[in-house]
């Protein structure tokens, strides 16, 4: 079965139905025991049906507006 963190690392191919069957069901094994990671990809759904919702291409002074006021990498 899968840990947390590796639902954390495959969460976005599970939400883009990226992965290969047999990882998708060992994932959804252990939604079915963690709320955890279901609150988890839920809130990834949401922020992925969000970022497609904006409208592109996105103006390049409001993208590097925005990239500024990030914090810088580590």
């Amino acid at each position: 079965m899968l840990s947390c963190h590796d639902v954390l690392h495959l969460g976005s191919d599970y939400v883009d139905d990226a992965l290969d069957g047999p990882t998708r069901r060992r994932l959804r094994l252990h939604l079915l025991m963690c709320r955890h990671c279901r609150r988890y990809l839920h809130h990834l759904r949401l922020t992925a049906a969000t970022a497609g919702a904006l409208p592109l291409p996105a103006d390049e002074a409001r993208v590097q507006a925005v990239l500024s006021q990030l914090p810088p990498a580590e």
